[in-house]
């Protein structure tokens, strides 16, 4: 069920399932340059939510995988999709080294797990995901728009309907 507040959108899903289509109507929204970022506890359904984010950018979500153990993995599609895992960075200095300028490119979509530890790092304009574990496979995510952008998808995607009744 997707409920609106003023600056954000919330919704809570039952199933791994409803998650990834959730991921998976936003993917459908995203053009290149969009940056999302993504926080929540270990098995709060990020991974669950990109697979579906691929799927909706016209990717095989079966190729997307945790990037923990190699931080991150680039998927090309349509719009090619940059999958970072923030969660082995010791905060936003530990991430200086990367290509900053290459993950935020403006001709590819990218999503960043565990971007509270990168805050530093992310650009202004960026679409903020939060993921709360709530029971057995139900979930809370709640949608932060920063910027203009992350408030038109906020928009669109409220227009969408409901993961659970799309399935």
């Amino acid at each position: 069920m997707a409920t609106r507040a003023a600056t954000d959108l919330e919704f809570n899903t039952k199933s791994a399932e409803e998650t990834q289509r959730l991921g998976e109507q936003l993917g459908a929204l995203l053009s290149a340059g969009d940056v999302l970022a993504l926080a929540g506890e270990l098995g709060s359904g990020k991974t669950t939510f990109i697979q579906g984010l691929a799927k909706g950018l016209g990717i095989d979500p079966d190729r997307v995988k945790s990037p923990t153990f190699v931080l991150l993995r680039e998927y090309p599609g349509p719009v090619p999709l940059v999958h970072i895992d923030g969660y082995r960075l010791e905060g936003a200095e530990s991430a200086l080294w990367l290509d900053l300028d290459w993950l935020f490119s403006r001709r590819k979509v990218t999503a960043i797990e565990w971007a509270d530890r990168l805050q530093a790092c992310l650009p202004e304009e960026r679409l903020e995901l939060r993921f709360e574990h709530k029971r057995t496979n139900q979930r809370e995510i709640r949608a932060v728009a920063h910027g203009a952008r992350a408030r038109q998808i906020i928009d669109a995607w409220g227009k969408v309907g409901d993961p659970a009744e799309s399935g």
